[in-house]
């Protein structure tokens, strides 16, 4: 009797040796959340890769080598309505301008200072404060755009070409590319800027005048747009291009 009685208190001993091991505090919810919170930021940052969270960043264009501009600050005073049947712009004195679609339909737009642009499935679109209608022009076999917004032009930049939009003339400039890159465009008031992997093209555009370059074998690092002047920077040489006169000064900078 002894003996089963002595096997029988083990398990009640063990069950009360529990009871005084176990913290009485009740457990704490931060660990719950902070699993929780783990597990679900690695669910969102799978999501934003497996899903754009913006879709209209692949129209954006960014530049490839570094812009030391200083530019000012732009306000924006045009804006956009797209409807089906028509596209209405309307300019800081609150005038209308009408752009019958014609079953076009609008993939990216975007509006800064006074430019906006609007891409579609036919025509790329733009419009200004100053212009009394729509200007446009044709793309054939492009797939791929991305886009740059100045506060006076606009930059379209495709696997073929880049389309320059003067906000001041309301007017396109189409420049082929010959199998080269494009690394940087840019606008700053009345001078805009296109760079590639060979060439530089300088604008400006109260004038419609420009200036090109090549630059094949001295690669531009960086470029900075002034008041009247812009400077385009390789290894060991500036281009310094004056809007006044129209003219490209090349300097070497290791002398």
């Amino acid at each position: 009797m002894k003996t089963l009685r002595s096997h029988g208190m083990i398990p009640v001993l063990i069950f009360i040796s529990i009871l005084f091991t176990i913290d009485p505090r009740p457990l704490s919810a931060q660990s719950f959340q902070l699993t929780s919170g783990n597990s679900a930021l690695l669910l969102q940052e799978t999501r934003n890769r497996l899903y754009e969270t913006d879709p209209k960043r692949k129209f954006v264009f960014e530049d490839l080598i570094v812009d030391k501009t200083s530019y000012p600050f732009i306000e924006t005073n045009i804006s956009l309505l797209l409807g089906s049947y028509s596209f209405q712009a309307f300019n800081y004195e609150g005038q209308k301008l009408n752009y019958s679609t014609r079953g076009e339909k609008s993939s990216y737009h975007d509006c800064k200072g006074d430019v906006c642009i609007l891409l579609t499935d036919r025509n790329i679109l733009a419009v200004t404060n100053y212009a009394t209608d729509w200007s446009k022009t044709s793309f054939y076999n492009e797939e791929k755009f991305s886009t740059k917004l100045g506060d006076k032009a606009a930059f379209v930049v495709t696997d073929r070409a880049v389309y320059m939009f003067n906000g001041f003339l309301s007017e396109w400039t189409r420049i082929g590319l010959e199998s080269e890159v494009v690394t940087a465009v840019s606008n700053k008031n009345e001078l805009a800027l296109i760079v590639t992997s060979k060439r530089i093209f300088f604008f400006q555009l109260t004038t419609a005048t420009s200036s090109e370059i090549n630059v094949a074998l001295k690669p531009i690092r960086r470029y900075e747009i002034r008041s009247n002047t812009i400077e385009c920077f390789s290894y060991d040489r500036v281009f310094q291009y004056d809007a006044g006169k129209n003219q490209i000064a090349e300097v070497r900078t290791d002398q």
